[in-house]
């Protein structure tokens, strides 16, 4: 329906006549006025004017259903979710030759390892699989995380850590634009970070970082995340509505 050229989306004018419309205006619990031969709606009760079933409800003006319409108890299936991860701490050893240090299995006898979790907005649907987790250019990288520090993504099911700017080691440990500073990195280059699901139904809540810092001193590092929910398949016998 329109009202002085806004057009009004009510989400169920696919089942009522154009030609028959009122003008309204779609508020959240305000009666909803119908088009004046509406009286069902997929086999539900609806009135032309006044409050309409809970059943029914009216989307906004971009065709999006209200909050209050939705189950935010847990990420809705197949949406995506984006966050920052991050952890700062002092390496008290250089338990390598200054100023450059490779990650090794043996290093972290220096005990330059340092952990920290991550929780979601909301809990997953379904719990995290490792083999769905990866970071960019860190220990355990996935090719399916194609994102990226400023835009990061992941595909349904998965979550994916994208690391920040990277500050060198002639920079201040303050300098705003650098995000990663002092990780050391293993032979392949690769950033000594890592990044898994907590065990079992805890992974609905939330994910680990472990971070290797380099030679002694202070060190950070930061990153973007997402978490896409996996898509869910509506059985016949569910209603879609």
């Amino acid at each position: 329906m329109n009202r002085k050229g806004r057009l009004i989306a009510l989400g169920i004018c696919a089942a009522i006549g154009a030609a028959f419309a009122v003008p309204s205006i779609v508020g959240a619990d305000a009666p909803v006025p119908l088009a004046r031969n509406a009286y069902a709606v997929s086999g539900f009760k609806v009135s032309p004017e006044g409050k309409q079933a809970r059943s029914i409800v009216p989307t906004n003006s971009k065709g999006k259903f209200p909050l209050r319409t939705m189950d935010l108890s847990q990420v809705p299936w197949g949406t995506t979710v984006t966050g920052v991860v991050g952890i700062e701490f002092t390496n008290p050893t250089n338990c390598g030759s200054s100023p450059a240090f490779t990650y090794s299995a043996t290093s972290r006898a220096c005990q330059n390892s340092y952990g920290a979790g991550v929780s979601f907005p909301l809990q997953l649907p379904k719990p995290l699989r490792a083999a769905k987790v990866g970071i960019l250019g860190g220990l355990n990288e996935n090719g399916d995380c194609a994102g990226s520090f400023d835009k990061p993504s992941a595909p349904p099911g998965f979550l994916c850590v994208y690391p920040g700017n990277t500050g060198s080691a002639a920079e201040y440990f303050d300098k705003s634009e650098a995000d990663i500073f002092n990780i050391s990195k293993n032979g392949d280059g690769a950033y000594a970070v890592e990044v898994y699901p907590l065990t079992g139904n805890a992974s609905k809540h939330g994910f680990r970082i472990t971070a290797q810092g380099a030679i002694a001193g202070a060190a950070k590092f930061y990153g973007t995340w997402a978490y896409t929910a996996p898509t869910k398949e509506i059985p016949l016998t569910e209603s879609a509505s």
